[in-house]
């Protein structure tokens, strides 16, 4: 009777510091986290970006952000460039 209140007691002691021993690690890992953005801020950023860049004329007016314009691959109706 005495070993499995030993062995119970052990089990208990062991499950114990293991919890507390992953709780304090995922304390750490939030501590030491970095502050930036949101992995859906990111992800809406990258869609916003996709859709700028099929709404553009030319990927000319894209990078230029519609300064110039290449006339031999542009959708614009008025090529007054």
């Amino acid at each position: 009777m005495t070993y499995v209140l030993v062995a119970v007691l052990a089990v208990a002691l062991g499950w114990t510091v293991c919890y507390r021993t992953r709780a304090a690690a995922a304390r750490v890992e939030r501590a030491i986290r970095p502050a930036g953005p949101h992995a859906a801020a990111v992800l809406d950023e990258i869609v916003l970006g996709w859709q700028a860049l099929e709404e553009t004329c030319c990927l000319t007016a894209w990078e230029s952000r519609g300064a110039t314009h290449d006339r031999t691959t542009c959708t614009r109706k008025d090529q007054t460039l």
